[in-house]
């Protein structure tokens, strides 16, 4: 329950922040979201090591491991800039309603890349979803294309992460 509080809190608080009067800088806040929480698991882990007891499989393959994060972290840069630069533009009701497709976005993706397999009633439930989300996406009274865009950038960007993270996660 307070996740889901704190969660609505933040979403709430990044609306009013981004605005063109008060700190439309998607990319500055994006920056220092990344930052704090580097620094923050860094010092995390400088005190207490035994919090991050996978960290002693990577001794002597830190290059590899950085090699699979890199591209990891810069696609979750790319979701949280696109995602904050899409509250200059669109409610949040209706960027809380396209980041349900994330289900799906994830699902194809997993399947592009051969973590799932897609059959035919799958096809079937996802087209009847996408047709319904249709529907209600073109139903928005102050629809504002580039903001649409920004948070479909976004959410490409953030399935890409999860499905990258499960695809290093499953050898």
């Amino acid at each position: 329950c307070s996740y889901i509080a704190v969660s609505s809190g933040l979403i709430r608080f990044n609306k009013y922040l981004m605005n063109e009067d008060r700190f439309p800088f998607s990319m500055a806040l994006t920056s220092i979201h990344m930052f704090v929480s580097f620094s923050l698991c860094l010092v995390f882990y400088l005190l207490k090591p035994s919090a991050f007891p996978g960290m002693a499989n990577t001794q002597g393959k830190r290059i590899l491991v950085l090699s699979w994060f890199v591209p990891i972290g810069a696609v979750f840069a790319i979701s949280l800039f696109a995602s904050n630069q899409a509250y200059l533009y669109c409610s949040v009701t209706f960027l809380q309603f396209m980041k349900e497709g994330n289900v799906i976005i994830t699902f194809l993706l997993s399947c592009a890349v051969g973590l799932q397999a897609l059959n035919r009633v799958r096809a079937i439930v996802i087209l009847w979803i996408i047709a319904g989300s249709t529907m209600a996406v073109s139903g928005e009274i102050h629809f504002v294309l580039i903001g649409f865009i920004f948070q479909l950038v976004s959410q490409l960007a953030e399935c890409s992460r999860a499905v990258m993270g499960e695809f290093v996660l499953s050898g």
